[in-house]
């Protein structure tokens, strides 16, 4: 349900104003609506600093998860406020990511000059100076390099082999080295070579640069460590952060009155906490409104927040109505009556009762496992086992096994339902949706105009449910009788005296037959397009099965064909959770999110839900 609001609206005194918002907002009640010209994205005083701890944060939770088994022992004492301790974080992390970065290029630089050795490029560029000789360093494919025996004819001198490659130098006058190249170079020596050129430094000079930079990560490491030990202090001031940023947005949004001598402030607050709200504003020096939500006009609906409030079981729910929107404020709230179709709709297309006591297991350790904000998550797992077993039963499914073909269920075998009963109660729960939906409509255009403009709405119903049952009951054998045939007649031509003649009241019985004849069209095409779409429950619950009595036929088959005794029983166990376990991460995925379509497109629709609401968001310190 949809928690009633009141609307207040105060008028302060301009030099009462910033203390009277730093108040209300410790206070945590009213939700201030305002128009919002001055937004928390486009403050440059508080959200640029935000963004920057955000940052950090994340990098953080690497940081602690790399570091996870050495963070005992990290509670000294940190005495830095807020800001510097963001400042130190940043200069840390930036400090980590510029060593990373050297050491890569140092790694990189010995693996260069391990291949040429110990050198060192001064006596080198001595030796080219005093000789008058060049080295040309250059590299060939093993297998192109010349025998031993040959090598002695060439002047060039064998460095060293690696990956394949061996890598030498040329040996050339100046003169010769100037207008050298790869090509020419191949062509003297009859190989195809590749010039490399020598390292910059010499591998001793890496290696104590390596050591250095080794140590330097282990003191950053030490340093990240503490930090990582005292991240409270970053979170706090965070919340400090988003606690000014909420104060500053809404203070500028609120507009002035009287030549800026007076501030209007007005927002909505659940109805049942009224009483706490006036003892707190009559101890203010502020005069104040109050008007109840359901008073307000039409055009006033997009402003009021909306707060749900349901039972435990379709509490759970509430987080599918929010993937697509809440109800506005003079709306059904649509989740208590969602909630047992979806988690139906679930158990259908997963269609494997062994899956769903799976989920159920998973359900309850999650539950005692998982912290208090998201036990409604393992409890909703829980609830989809559960439908997922009672449906997996119904069409005869555990973990791929067909239960018709087990002798020793004896009789239960006879409640088995095969593919085409399986089809028809998917387009029976269809059925009961579409017209639970329509009927959910009628009861909201009752709310917000009033019976008469839902006497259209009620003539359909009366039309598909006892049409249907006049045409569907002698189909399947039963017989009606004679009185309660001529009133489902009776039933059916006053629904459609209703749809026909009442679909617009006020306006001309002419024009209202006209819509009366559209309304027909659409309503008769859209059913039939909504109903046909129900079917994919069949269709999903069909092909997991199908899967997975696939993934054990596939298992047997491999197991009988090894025929040794230990690796026969590895290979099946191997084939059956690899299989089960694809199967079940296609069955979870189609099982959310037809079910979702269904809810969102068939159900919403003949529901009429328009949607459009603002969560309700109080003006409140945060802890």
């Amino acid at each position: 349900m949809i928690v009633p609001m009141t609307r207040y609206s105060i008028l302060v005194f301009h030099r009462d104003f910033a203390a009277f918002m730093t108040r209300l907002q410790q206070e945590g009640l009213l939700d201030i609506r305002q128009e919002e010209v001055y937004t928390s994205l486009s403050d440059t005083e508080f959200f640029p600093l935000l963004q920057r701890i955000e940052k950090v944060q994340r990098a953080f939770k690497l940081e602690a998860k790399m570091l996870k088994s050495e963070m005992e022992g990290n509670g000294t004492e940190c005495k830095l406020d807020g800001p510097a301790f963001l400042e130190k974080a940043e200069a840390a992390l930036d400090r980590k990511k510029a060593l990373l970065a050297v050491k890569e290029e140092t790694r990189e630089a010995m693996k260069k000059a391990a291949v040429w050795g110990d050198f060192e490029p001064e006596a080198v560029e001595r030796l080219q100076k005093e000789s008058g000789l060049v080295l040309v360093p250059a590299s060939v494919a093993e297998k192109f390099f010349p025998k031993p025996e040959d090598v002695a004819a060439l002047p060039l001198q064998e460095i060293g082999r690696e990956n394949g490659s061996v890598y030498f130098v040329y040996v050339c006058p100046l003169e010769e080295a100037a207008a050298l190249t790869a090509e020419s170079l191949s062509a003297l020596l009859g190989m195809p070579v590749s010039l490399s050129g020598l390292p910059k430094e010499a591998l001793p000079v890496l290696s104590r640069r390596m050591s250095q930079i080794e140590a330097d990560l282990d003191s950053n490491k030490i340093e990240l460590k503490h930090l990582l030990a005292h991240t409270g202090i970053l979170q706090a001031y965070k919340t400090d952060l988003m606690n000014r940023l909420e104060y500053k947005t809404v203070s500028m949004n609120v507009p002035e009155e009287a030549e800026g001598r007076l501030r209007f402030v007005e927002g909505f607050l659940p109805t049942e906490k009224t009483a706490d709200f006036e003892a707190f504003l009559d101890k203010e020096a502020v005069v104040y409104e109050r008007v109840a939500a359901e008073d307000l006009p039409e055009e006033e609906t997009p402003k009021i927040p909306v707060l749900l409030k349901n039972n435990r079981f379709a509490k759970l729910f509430e987080p599918i109505t929010l993937l697509f929107s809440l109800p506005n404020y003079r709306e059904l709230d649509l989740t208590p009556m969602l909630a047992p179709f979806f988690m139906a709709f679930f158990g259908f297309c997963f269609g494997d009762a062994g899956y769903g006591l799976l989920l159920v297991a998973i359900g309850l350790v999650l539950a005692k496992k998982l912290p208090e904000a998201y036990k409604g998550f393992a409890w909703l797992a829980f609830w989809f086992g559960i439908s997922t077993v009672v449906f997996g039963g119904i069409s005869g499914t555990f973990f791929g096994v067909s239960l018709v073909e087990i002798e020793a269920l004896g009789k239960l075998r006879e409640y088995i339902l095969d593919s085409n009963k399986m089809m028809a109660l998917s387009l029976v729960i269809g059925g009961i949706q579409i017209l639970f939906g329509m009927f959910v409509n009628v009861l909201k255009i009752t709310k917000e105009k009033g019976f008469k403009y839902a006497l259209a709405r009620v003539g359909w119903l009366a039309i598909i449910i006892f049409g249907g049952l006049l045409i569907g009951l002698p189909m399947l054998g039963v017989e009606i009788p004679v009185p309660i045939t001529y009133t489902f007649y009776v039933l059916v031509g006053l629904g459609a005296l209703f749809a026909f003649f009442y679909n617009s009241p006020g306006k001309n019985p002419l024009l209202n037959l006209g819509l009366g004849l559209w309304d027909t069209y659409n309503t008769a095409t859209g059913l039939v397009g909504d109903l046909l779409s129900y079917i994919r429950l069949f269709a999903l619950g069909l092909t997991g099965g199908i899967l997975g009595a696939v993934f054990n036929e596939l298992a047997m088959t491999a197991s009988t064909g090894i025929g040794v005794p230990v690796v026969s029983q590895l290979v099946m166990l191997v084939i059956l959770l690899f299989g089960h376990g694809l199967n079940i991460a296609l069955c979870a995925l189609g099982s959310v999110v037809h079910p979702l379509r269904l809810t969102f497109v068939e159900f919403y629709k003949n529901a009429g839900f328009e949607g459009g609401g603002k969560p309700y968001r109080p003006f409140s310190v945060r802890v």
